[in-house]
């Protein structure tokens, strides 16, 4: 596992990467075409992306491991939705965030994505992964061979 270039919590590099599509948006308009359809699938984006970030801190703090990527986990949760992604919560945040960038129906939202899966990647997830190695270790390796990081 590689050393993280920084540590930012998700919801600040979430928050980042739409507060530089709001600043292009207003200096220069992309806008799409924003119709009943994006209205809608916006809405349900951002209804399973909140149903999934709830059930998988639900789920960490019944089995009382650290939701913070600061913090040392207590153990490795391979239940519930940590059984389809080592990472649901960040999953979760990508499924709100593109729940939001159809609601806005700017471009913006849509270029800038790549980057805040960069970010978390970088940012958070490595980060994340040595700890759960360094913890965890065999069993964590056995984990990473059976359930994807992402999904």
């Amino acid at each position: 596992m590689q050393k993280p270039f920084f540590l930012l919590p998700a919801p600040l590099s979430f928050g980042l990467v739409i507060g530089m599509a709001w600043l292009l948006d207003n200096l220069w308009p992309w806008p799409l075409a924003n119709d009943l359809w994006s209205f809608y699938a916006g809405c349900g984006f951002i209804d399973v992306g909140a149903v999934l970030l709830l059930w998988s801190a639900w789920l960490m703090f019944w089995r009382k491991t650290t939701l913070s990527p600061y913090g040392k986990p207590q153990r490795l949760l391979q239940e519930g939705p940590f059984c389809f992604s080592r990472n649901p919560i960040y999953l979760a945040f990508l499924v709100i965030y593109i729940g939001i960038a159809l609601l806005w129906a700017q471009l913006w939202a849509w270029i800038l994505l790549p980057l805040a899966v960069l970010l978390l990647n970088f940012g958070v997830i490595r980060h994340e992964e040595k700890l759960l190695l360094q913890h965890f270790g065999d069993e964590y390796v056995q984990y990473c061979k059976k359930v994807r990081r992402w999904f």
